[in-house]
Order: C-alpha cells, then structure tokens, then sequence
C-alpha cells in the first residue's frame, strides 16, 4: 500500500485582510516538519506500532500531537482545538486511535524508546544540516566556541495556577530557567534550547538547576559537538552566567566535562585590592593553547 511522505496538506497563503482559522500559525510547525521527512522517519522507526493497513500512520499519529502542544494543547483529547480546521492540519486521529497507539507501544516500551529516541536525533540534524553553514557544529572551536546563555526570568500569573508561588520581588508566578544560544553579530539572534518551569519561589542560584538546564540545553545540541562515544565536545561550549551560576557544584560540573565558562562574581569588600592584581599583566596566563 502507497502512503504519501507528507503528514499535513500544503496550505496556501494569502493576504485578504480576514481572519478566517484559528491556529493557522500550526501550519508553520508542520510545513517543517514536512520538510525535514517526518512521516517517513516515524514510519522507518514506529511503524511496528501501527497495523499495516491502518489509516493513520506514526507520522499522523505523533505529527498530531505535536502540532496540539504548538496550538496550547496539554492531553491528547486537547487534540478537539485542531478539528475545526481540517483544511490546515487535515484529518486528525480520534482520541481513542491514539489512545490504542500508545497501548501498543507499552508491549515493548524499550522498542518504542529506542525507536522515538533515534527519531529525535535524527530529526534534531535535520534540522541543524537545514541551516546549512550556519549550523554551529560546523564552525564552533575551542577558540570560537558556541555560547550557551543561561538564565532564570521571572513570569508574572496573576491566576493561582498549578506551582505557581511568590517570588522575591514581590510579584506572584514562576521562575524558569532559560538557556539559549548567542550565535554573535551577523549570524542571527539566537534561539531558545531548553526552558525548565520553575515555581516563582524557586532560588536563582540553585546548582542544581543550573546543572539540568544546561545538560537539557546540550542534548538538543546536533551530533557535532559528541564525539564517536557520545560524550560532549566540552570544548566547543561555552556557558555563560551571572552571579547566581557562580557555584562551586555547578562550575566544578562544567569543568568535569571540559565545557568553558564565563560568570561573574561580586568580590568582597576586603579584596578590592585582588582587583589591581587583574589589571597588573604579569599574573596573567593563557587560557588556550
């Protein structure tokens, strides 16, 4: 039986000054995952799962679970939010096709895991060999090193939502912590690699945090930057702080495994002398090779 290779319709654009869909902005998630093979990739990887003569293929299965989270969407019945726009994102499977789905998969969930495991990675170097010469695992260096910003932000919710609490300028919220690349003048603004929810009275100088932040940011870095082992190319990172990542725990993990790093630190009072120690050169020794 032939199955197309496309998971969503191709949906035209056009300027009529109406505002005629909901969740039209989907159709930017899924044209991308089109263009990067998804429904062949599901296919070679979880098409074990699915009977052969089934209407919805993995493709269909996952690709309309991931377009719901795009849309706001937080449990598979939240798939009802992109019904009414079948025209955008096509036929949609019922809750109960994807409920069996998932049923199949527990018969062997290490399949399954090593099946949606190899479909990430795989589908994250698409994407990353999409950006042709920008993508960083191409040019990064110990010299040239991508930079890896990470940071905590307060989010304001007025409503008491779930984890929700108050944070320490008064306000009311979350706390997450945000790790995003800085690909420097010229090569773009950057994006965001991992955002960890956070309650709004979590501490901004949690080591802890800093630590599965990063480690959750890396993993979504392409096959470049890990060696034949798959440990990571330390060198070709560096991660920068502000004070609240000036940890011992945190700095010592990263120099465990060979990532460079940059914070700052607030010295005390009573060694305001160490700063003329770091204007007078003769202390100062070569970081690299």
């Amino acid at each position: 039986m032939h199955h197309s290779t496309l998971v969503f319709p191709a949906v035209p654009v056009s300027f009529s000054g109406q505002s005629l869909i909901s969740h039209a902005g989907v159709s930017v998630v899924t044209g991308f995952m089109d263009a990067l093979g998804f429904g062949r990739l599901c296919q070679d990887r979880l098409g074990q799962f699915v009977p052969s003569g089934a209407r919805h293929r993995p493709g269909r299965l996952v690709g309309s679970l991931a377009a719901m989270l795009a849309a706001g969407g937080e449990h598979a019945c939240d798939l009802d939010i992109l019904r009414s726009s079948p025209g955008v994102i096509g036929q949609l499977p019922s809750n109960a096709t994807v409920s069996r789905f998932f049923e199949r998969t527990v018969v062997n969930p290490e399949l399954f895991s090593y099946g949606f495991e190899t479909l990430t990675r795989e589908l994250r170097t698409r994407a990353w060999n999409a950006a042709g010469n920008a993508n960083p695992a191409l040019i990064a260096t110990a010299a040239d090193p991508l930079i890896i910003d990470i940071d905590a932000t307060l989010v304001t919710s007025h409503s008491d939502k779930e984890n929700a609490a108050g944070t320490y300028k008064g306000g009311y919220g979350f706390a997450p912590f945000i790790a995003s690349v800085d690909y420097g003048t010229g090569k773009g603004s950057g994006e965001i690699l991992a955002a960890v929810l956070r309650p709004g009275n979590a501490g901004a100088n949690s080591a802890e945090d800093h630590i599965r932040v990063f480690h959750t940011a890396v993993a979504q870095l392409p096959d470049g930057f890990y060696g034949a082992t798959g440990t990571l190319a330390g060198q070709k990172v560096l991660v920068r702080t502000d004070s609240a990542g000036a940890s011992r725990k945190f700095l010592w993990h990263l120099h465990s495994l060979g990532v460079q790093f940059s914070t700052s630190y607030t010295l005390p009072f009573g060694k305001a002398h160490m700063i003329d120690w770091i204007s007078n050169k003769q202390h100062w020794q070569p970081a690299l090779d």
